[in-house]
């Protein structure tokens, strides 16, 4: 039973550790930022017009592009984006565009949605 209870315990620490861990970037309901990168301040654009929301919002950090780009591409389909063509993704009447940059030796991710034209 002692066995069990720690194991649970264990178990729990663990996954909450996790779960803590996970941030998101602003201004994007449910979008993950890539590891350890961080939010640039002051970059989340938000508007709201009638023919649908404009949002702009900026990570950096110290990863190859490549691998940046491939944990998004794996990710996003997860969250509902469809692939349409190279860092452009859809969902509903939205687009997401993410724009990858390399500045002072970090790589910047730019992450856009937009209406559907």
């Amino acid at each position: 039973m002692k066995k069990k209870i720690l194991s649970c315990l264990f178990l729990f620490i663990l996954l909450s550790k996790d779960l803590c861990a996970l941030r998101f970037l602003n201004g994007f309901e449910g979008i993950p930022i890539f590891k350890d990168m961080e939010y640039v301040e002051d970059s989340l654009i938000l508007f709201d017009k009638v023919e649908g929301r404009y949002i702009s919002s900026k990570i950096s950090g110290k990863y190859p592009i490549k691998e940046v780009e491939e944990f998004y591409k794996k990710i996003l389909p997860n969250l509902g984006w469809n692939f349409h063509k190279s860092n452009i993704y859809r969902r509903g009447n939205e687009v997401l565009e993410l724009v990858f940059s390399i500045e002072n030796n970090l790589v910047n991710v730019v992450f856009s949605i937009y209406p559907l034209k």
